[in-house]
């Protein structure tokens, strides 16, 4: 699997809950974002794609579709019954935005 796609369409998937001006990062801005996410190798990263590909195979979800916008009901009830996934996206948020925050 593709992490830097994991980590964009996470990015993307993320930040659709969130309000505000850096909400809506444009394709350019989350491509860009999930490279640093991958390319930092933190493990953080790397352990929260490892749990969302767990926990999307474990529900169900074809995996090629977390490669893809996560739009699909099936997506929905997977954070509505694992909402401890969030922890996982903003694991992945946190180091996309770390070179912003500096």
């Amino acid at each position: 699997m593709n992490h830097e796609r994991i980590a964009t369409q996470a990015l993307r998937y993320r930040f659709s809950a969130v309000r505000g001006p850096l909400a809506h990062p444009s394709e350019l801005e989350l491509e860009a974002m999930a490279r640093i996410s991958v390319t930092a190798a933190e493990p953080s990263v790397d352990g929260a794609i490892r749990r969302l590909a767990s926990c999307w195979c474990e529900f169900g979800i074809p995996l090629e579709d977390l490669t893809e916008p996560w739009t699909s009901y099936r997506v929905t009830q997977l954070f509505e019954e694992y909402p401890e996934l969030i922890d996982a996206l903003d694991d992945i948020v946190r180091v996309a935005v770390r070179p912003h925050a500096a």
